[in-house]
């Protein structure tokens, strides 16, 4: 309530002609010709009695004292607090509602972080970055709790914000499921792709080295190739191993061809002497030995010393 204790005569009357302005000027002029006079007047001769009345109760008064209709209410075409009381009201009709709307407030903080991500999912197309997640949190949360953005403006939008934000969880839900499951089918075809890639025959994502093949009565068939519809070898064929021959006592040109007749064709020579020899050298021993069997890509040494 606005009195003239706490403003000065002058304005006290300014604040009267307000509140007649839904009257014609002409009217409001006669209603507050020498208002200013009136008001000292009126203030000398009744004190503290007349200091606590309202603009809006002397302008009723002039009103009434001219016979002039009393100002009808006007009423704004939205307001925020009036809809919060009014659903609030209608929740406490009932203890049904009354508990539905005291779990929905003490979930409030809840809310404030689910806006959020709400917002998040709708902007998605616009690739906000993870960093901004947090602060828009924290903003939140302060207005939520009125520590920050508590003027009329941040007042009177955060309703239909939260409103709009409500009625988009459910197409954002959706939306959000649609992004899980497109990042978890380009993850399939990523790992799909990784195995196509893979060279050889491939089983449950795991290289296949060797297939064996068995008859009726369990005994292993062996010579089998395995190829595919371009003729393709499905995975290299093993050779199988080669016994060492006797090659001792021999000369180079002699052991050569006793190894290349078994099929052994991989030979490093060295002497026992770390140096070639001068003279005729033969075959002092093998690694490995003679008898044992050899990978036929493996390399065969073979060890020289002079004869004896």
């Amino acid at each position: 309530m606005t009195s003239l204790t706490d403003i000065n005569i002058q304005a006290f009357a300014e604040a009267v002609r307000a509140e007649l302005a839904d009257l014609p000027k002409r009217e409001i002029q006669d209603l507050t010709d020498g208002l200013e006079a009136d008001l000292a007047e009126r203030f000398a001769e009744e004190g503290v009695d007349f200091a606590n009345i309202s603009a809006s109760d002397y302008a009723a008064e002039l009103r009434d004292a001219a016979g002039v209709a009393p100002k009808s209410p006007r009423r704004s075409a939205f307001s925020s607090k009036v809809l919060i009381q009014n659903t609030e009201d209608w929740f406490r009709k009932t203890a049904f509602g009354t508990g539905i709307l005291e779990f929905g407030i003490s979930i409030r903080p809840v809310w404030w972080v689910l806006r959020v991500v709400v917002m998040f999912v709708i902007l998605g197309a616009f690739r906000l970055p993870l960093w901004l997640f947090p602060v828009a949190v924290f903003l939140s949360i302060m207005w939520g709790r009125g520590i920050w953005f508590n003027n009329r403006f941040f007042k009177s939008i955060i309703l239909p914000l939260n409103l709009l934000a409500i009625l988009m969880i459910i197409p954002a839900a959706d939306s959000a499921a649609r992004t899980i499951d497109q990042y978890i089918a380009n993850t399939d075809l990523v790992q799909s792709t990784d195995y196509a890639n893979r060279a050889g025959l491939q089983l449950n994502g795991e290289q296949v080295l060797g297939v064996k093949a068995f008859d009726s009565t369990g005994t292993e068939v062996l010579g089998l190739t395995y190829q595919d519809q371009n003729g393709i070898p499905l995975f290299e064929v093993q050779a199988d191993p080669i016994e060492v021959p006797d090659i001792s006592g021999m000369t180079i040109p002699e052991f050569q061809a006793a190894l290349t007749a078994v099929g052994i064709e991989n030979v490093e020579i060295n002497y026992l002497d770390e140096t070639e020899p001068v003279g005729e050298v033969v075959v002092l021993r093998t690694e490995p030995a003679i008898g044992s069997w050899l990978d036929p890509k493996s390399t065969l040494l073979v060890v020289m010393d002079h004869q004896k």
